[in-house]
């Protein structure tokens, strides 16, 4: 089968594994926070959080540069492999060693201490799994990595919930979320090394210099949005308690597991944004409206659903110990709307070649997000948080709407919002009628009827376009990016 004809393969798959991935991690979220309790999930949530800040210290932007470096020139991946192995090998240990010696400054418990080192060390292996990715990228072998996508995430719930229904700890979870990563890892990179290899042992260290240098760009990307997403829940540890980081973990992973949403609906919209482009000023008005009205009318109503049922959701999908986390969870739900649009935003401008104004969006959010919480966690705690979090997000969207103000239409997008707007209204009508008299699934069911045939009939989304998206062909999936419930 040639590379040509395995596109379609290989995009349904790596589709379908991430979809996968993001149902198996939120049914294993509902069950690891229920069963541990907000004190308890806290204190995993703070581990994970501080880990993933960390992980940045353990790529830099490697895997994305080798990635686009050896699909380029694929005849690199047998000279190159073995020595972006060993580098990554070295930065993921030295960033584990870092996190394992400032523990003593934290000031945590024995048991938070002992997840925070299972964590550090289970970024080797997971290093040297995305080092093996780098080889099926290249070759168009994507079938393999959604293969192994779904594998970890599918073993590592299930020896969480192994140790947990034998009476274990978080700190049993974080350990074996540990030997997963590494039995990942070794397992990617031994079908590498016998699809691919033998891979020439040239470590090439005189050129780790250069292949670092060109990769930071990409790891201050990563960087700059790692720690927005992650900081909150480690400034809360440390201002409010572990209790509160729980009640936060059990809202933010609620909203942010509807995330994989955007990343697959773009990517099938992509080819168009993409060929429609010429110079940076180009008008892309078109594509963009187009995406930009399907992003909405899936997430506009999900965050007045969340808004208006927070506490039936949160007493349905957790307990009754999570009923603090209600508000925060109903403030969240405005970010989908936002996250939604700056996803595509976002692509947009890495279409048009404004990659670096992506990053500086992103670093500005960082500061100020941070500088907020600063400020308002120590007072207002974890709903203090999700405010600055849905703030800090629409000024994002804001920064990006003002770089694309050449390429797009800023009428026409709030034409569209307000007639979106409108139905959602409607329906949030029905859900205000319905709320208190029946199950909260059989309430979102009969209102999200009721919105999918009023955006039909008025057209705001017609069933050509529907029947037309459908039959698309996918083209080149591109790698999975970090979310902020990855590992979840």
């Amino acid at each position: 089968m040639t590379n040509k004809s395995r596109v379609p393969l290989n995009a349904f798959l790596l589709s379908s594994s991430q979809f996968m991935r993001a149902a198996i991690g939120f049914l294993f979220f509902l069950f690891l926070a229920r069963r541990l309790g907000p004190g308890d999930f806290g204190k995993y949530m703070f581990a994970f959080s501080l880990a993933e800040i960390f992980s940045i210290l353990g790529d830099i932007g490697l895997h994305e540069y080798s990635i686009r470096e050896v699909a380029r020139k694929p005849d690199l991946l047998r000279r190159r492999l073995a020595g972006i192995l060993a580098l990554k090998t070295l930065l993921s240990s030295t960033s584990a060693l870092i996190m394992v010696a400032i523990l003593p400054f934290l000031g945590k418990d024995r048991e938070t201490s002992l997840a925070v080192v299972a964590f550090a060390l289970a970024q080797i292996g997971y290093s040297w799994f995305f080092a093996s990715t780098i080889a099926y990228a290249a070759r168009q072998d994507l079938h393999i990595q959604a293969f192994l996508w779904l594998l970890e995430k599918v073993l590592y719930a299930a020896a969480g919930v192994v140790v947990l229904l034998a009476g274990r700890g978080f700190v049993a979870v974080a350990l074996s979320n540990t030997f997963v990563q590494f039995f990942g890892g070794v397992l990617g990179v031994w079908i590498a090394w016998r699809k691919y290899g033998p891979f020439l042992l040239r470590l090439d260290r005189d050129k780790w210099g250069g292949y670092l240098k060109a990769a930071l760009p990409f790891g201050l990307i990563v960087a700059f949005y790692l720690v927005y997403f992650r900081i909150d829940s480690v400034m809360i540890s440390f201002f409010r308690g572990d209790e509160e980081v729980g009640q936060y973990g059990a809202a933010y992973n609620l909203v942010s597991a509807l995330l994989f949403l955007p990343s697959g609906l773009v990517a099938a919209m992509f080819p168009r944004l993409a060929g429609a482009y010429s110079s940076p000023n180009d008008n892309l008005d078109g594509p963009f409206q187009r995406a930009a009205r399907w992003l909405l009318a899936i997430s506009l109503p999900m965050a007045v659903g969340i808004w208006l049922l927070s506490e039936p959701l949160v007493l349905a999908l957790l307990k009754d110990t999570y009923l603090p986390t209600v508000t925060a969870f109903a403030v969240l739900g405005w970010v989908l709307p936002v996250w939604f649009i700056t996803f595509l935003q976002g692509n947009l401008l890495t279409v048009v070649e404004r990659q670096k104004a992506v990053a500086v969006v992103g670093l500005a959010n960082m500061i100020l997000n941070v500088g907020m919480n600063l400020i308002i966690i120590p007072r207002y705690g974890f709903t203090g948080a999700a405010v600055t979090t849905l703030i800090t997000e629409i000024i994002g969207l804001v920064q990006m709407f003002w770089l694309l103000r050449r390429n797009i239409s800023l009428k026409l997008t709030a034409a569209m919002s307000g007639k979106i707007a409108a139905v959602t209204a409607l329906m949030g009508v029905i859900l205000l009628l319905l709320r208190d008299r029946m199950n909260v699934f059989i309430v979102i069911a009969v209102a999200a009827t009721a919105y999918l045939v009023a955006i039909v009939a008025l057209r705001i989304i017609p069933l050509s376009e529907i029947g037309e998206l459908l039959r698309r062909k996918p083209g080149p999936p591109e790698p999975p990016e970090i979310q902020p419930n990855e590992g979840l």
